[in-house]
């Protein structure tokens, strides 16, 4: 809103920004364009936006077609649901006017909502800002945690926001028992052990109305009762939230349907289609159900095939909790993308730091994973697979259950690759699908012993491989190692090559980095693997 009132180039939206974000700036473009043209054109060619069910949309195009575009011939309309909304004004109305210049007096109980705008206004903040994560969306998370128990780390969320809804991390801590760890890539959330404290819940919603669904329906499912206040204009959000919670209904809201799903309420495909408003990219087929991954206690690989057994369908997607997902997610997660006849689909993934400026190990981590992921890539494309990640794989399901009795399950990881070296013992099909809108991000390690403790599982499991192609790799790479300790020109040799791999799959990687990797590599490698075999079961 502020780049169109300064007339400032406004800013991308990328693909897993909310359909709020899309519907505004859309309109925000078609008005520039409207603009653009002579009074006669615009007289004979009404602008008409449809702003969906967009109520915050509404609020600040109206107080800025009448500050903006007096008399022009605009309408601004919207699905039945919005038409039908309370006229009067609100906080985002006030913040619609503060944004044009307008003076207001500030009040004791101000809206954190007016607040936030006010601070953003002083000494042009705003042009300074960084796009936030949403603290009201993550109250669903909140509530899934609070109900199914467990942790989870949710990504972009910072303690020193402008943003009201944060107080859902006080009162899912004092009510439910769930704490809130504030850590540099987000915040964890994670349940106590400890006993609720307390059977009644008193919640005044008049500034934070958009938790009432998460808290309302969490003390529902554990049994508490909520005294709520300040739900005056609950029956005014993009359904009647009250009336929506009673009766356990979506009714096209996009907070109804999240809430449901958290709380293990049935929610029909059709009605998960409005989750989109606020999360684009949501795959709701794959929340793990009932109480988490790691329900009876026996490991990620147990819990793994639990859920295997249990589906239904012919193909299953894996990816790990914590990596964002690819372009193509909806695509995968419906089921409309083309398999073919592949047992195995590997998909690429990318490593990413969220920091502005990355730290040398997350750049030494980037640098290596590329390098890890082009070998990945190009074996796969030429039949002869030897690395695949559990973090972006496709699956058949009858392929899985084939290979299921070599998986080693006295052994905690390795899923992946041990799938990959029984699929191609039996001869199954393997493909990759390699373009960026299949390939998943994931995080570096954020420390030196995460780093170490990651590697060395990984050298850990490679006694165990019998598959040729993964034997031949590895040796290779031992080998290359080996005699670069014992000669160290030969680097001269291996660099070029090897910073063409990397740049392939991380082109913002500099040379000096991937040298320091390259000369440093046979060391840490080579301590890995002997770290790896020394206490194979301790990783």
């Amino acid at each position: 809103m502020l780049q169109a009132i300064h007339g400032d180039p406004l800013m991308r939206v990328s693909s897993d920004m909310p359909d709020d974000v899309h519907v505004l700036h859309d309109a925000l473009t078609r008005l520039r364009e409207f603009s653009r043209k002579s009074k006669e054109e615009r007289q004979k060619t009404p602008l008409t936006l449809y702003l969906k069910n967009c109520g915050t949309a509404l609020r600040f195009l109206q107080v800025h077609l009448e500050r903006c575009y007096p008399g022009e011939p605009i309408t601004l309309t919207g699905d039945k649901r919005l038409m039908e909304r309370d006229g009067k004004p609100t906080s985002q109305t006030t913040s619609a006017r503060i944004l044009h210049g307008d003076t207001i007096p500030a009040e004791a109980n101000e809206s954190p909502y007016i607040t936030m705008t006010r601070k953003l206004m002083v000494n042009d903040e705003w042009r300074k800002a960084k796009v936030e994560r949403c603290w009201s969306s993550a109250a669903f998370w909140y509530e899934y945690v609070a109900i199914h128990g467990g942790e989870l780390l949710l990504e972009g969320l910072r303690k020193d926001t402008l943003q009201g809804d944060i107080v859902v991390a006080q009162l899912y801590s004092k009510y439910f028992g769930v704490i809130t760890s504030y850590m540099p890539e987000g915040v964890k959330i994670a349940k106590s052990d400890l006993p609720l404290k307390c059977q009644l819940v008193e919640v005044d919603f008049t500034n934070c109305p958009d938790l009432y669904p998460a808290i309302a329906l969490t003390c529902e499912r554990l049994g508490l009762k909520l005294q709520a206040t300040g739900t005056e204009r609950l029956r005014y959000k993009e359904s009647n939230r009250m009336r929506a919670v009673r009766l356990h209904e979506v009714m096209d809201d996009h907070r109804m349907a999240m809430a449901l799903m958290a709380a293990d309420y049935p929610v029909s495909l059709e009605d998960q289609q409005c989750i989109a408003k606020s999360f684009p990219n949501f795959a709701p087929q794959h929340i793990i159900p009932r109480r988490g991954v790691n329900d009876d206690g026996l490991g990620k690989k147990h819990a793994l095939g639990k859920l295997i057994h249990a589906a239904t369908s012919d193909y299953v997607w894996l990816h790990d909790d914590d990596i964002l997902l690819p372009k193509a997610a909806k695509q995968i997660g419906d089921g409309s993308l083309e398999i073919g006849n592949w047992d195995l689909v590997i998909l690429p993934l990318r490593m990413e730091s969220q920091n502005e400026r990355p730290s040398l190990l997350e750049r030494l981590q980037i640098a290596e994973y590329a390098a890890i992921q082009e070998l990945t890539i190009r074996t796969a494309q030429r039949g002869r697979a030897v690395m695949c990640s559990g973090a972006n794989l496709i699956v058949r399901r009858e392929a899985w259950l084939q290979c299921e009795e070599d998986l080693h399950p006295e052994i905690p990881s390795g899923d992946d690759m041990f799938l990959l070296e029984a699929m191609k013992r039996r001869g199954m099909r393997i493909g990759v699908l390699d373009s960026d809108d299949y390939t998943a991000m994931v995080r570096p390690q954020a420390t030196w012993r995460g780093f170490w403790h990651q590697r060395m599982r990984w050298a850990g499991k490679a006694p165990h491989y019998r598959d040729r192609d993964i034997r031949r790799c590895g040796a290779w790479m031992v080998a290359l190692n080996v005699l670069q300790v014992l000669c160290p020109p030969i680097l001269l040799v291996k660099f070029p090559i090897e910073y063409r791999m990397i740049k392939k799959r991380s082109a913002t990687t500099h040379w000096a980095v991937a040298l320091l990797l390259e000369a440093v590599y046979p060391f840490y490698m080579l301590g890995a693997l002997l770290g790896g075999l020394m206490h194979p079961k301790r990783w």
